[in-house]
């Protein structure tokens, strides 16, 4: 399915991989992807695929346009690699890349004799490498170890957990973005101690919903599901 990175500054902020017919971009929370900047229309811009099974890009008569390229544009089909920019954000298209089938084994036929097996060593022994044993592997940190992810169920996104404490808030500078009201920078985190996965709030008084109770500092486990500002998310752990 194709790809749509959000840039700002050209710091990528999230990677959108969509298999719907059409996809909206702007301000309004409902968007595919949403962008809650003054700069960017509520409904800026449609995607939709054509009989072609292309992408065709249309401006909705935003006030500060679209562009492809830095090319403003009213409709244009999308190509690999296309830049759209809408405001201060960049988003990079990219379609899909079909993987080549493996190429089928050739015969070879050999037409003189057969050369014998070698004579097995009776006596040889397995080298052992007494100093590779002896090495003791780095410890590993969390972000090579952790395998978890949060799926943000209403736009079909995937965050990856990669990091010991991952932030998740309504700045641009926050890990994983999320809006609403009283939404703000680092709202949240997600944070890894030992074995243990907690999610905690960072604003005094604010809370969020796990599993449908409210709270403010909880233990994830599997499935969980997080509901902070407008966004719901659920909780995986590779099984």
């Amino acid at each position: 399915m194709p790809r749509f990175t959000v840039y700002y500054n050209d710091r990528p902020i999230k990677a959108y991989d969509f298999s719907d017919a059409t996809i909206t971009i702007g301000r309004l929370p409902e968007n595919s992807i949403s962008i809650p900047n003054m700069g960017i229309s509520r409904r800026h811009t449609r995607i939709e695929i054509d009989s072609n099974h292309k992408y065709v890009l249309s401006d909705l008569n935003s006030l500060n346009g679209t562009f492809i390229n830095n090319k403003k544009i009213k409709q244009a089909q999308l190509n690999n690699g296309d830049k759209i920019s809408i405001g201060k954000y960049t988003i990079v298209y990219e379609e899909p890349v079909e993987a080549p089938l493996p190429a089928k084994p050739r015969a070879v036929l050999y037409a003189g004799p057969v050369p014998p097996a070698p004579a097995p060593e009776e006596h040889a022994l397995p080298q052992v490498n007494h100093e590779a044993r002896a090495t003791k592997p780095p410890d590993a940190t969390p972000a090579e170890t952790q395998t978890a992810v949060l799926i943000e169920t209403n736009k079909h996104v995937v965050h990856k957990l990669d990091k010991k404490v991952t932030s998740i808030g309504s700045d641009e500078s926050d890990d994983i973005f999320v809006s609403g009201f009283m939404i703000g920078k680092e709202q949240a985190v997600i944070e890894f101690e030992g074995d243990e996965v907690w999610i905690k709030s960072r604003k005094f008084g604010s809370k969020f919903r796990v599993n449908g109770h409210k709270t403010n500092n909880h233990q994830l486990y599997h499935k969980d599901r997080i509901e902070i500002g407008s966004s719901t998310f659920r909780y995986m752990e590779n099984e």
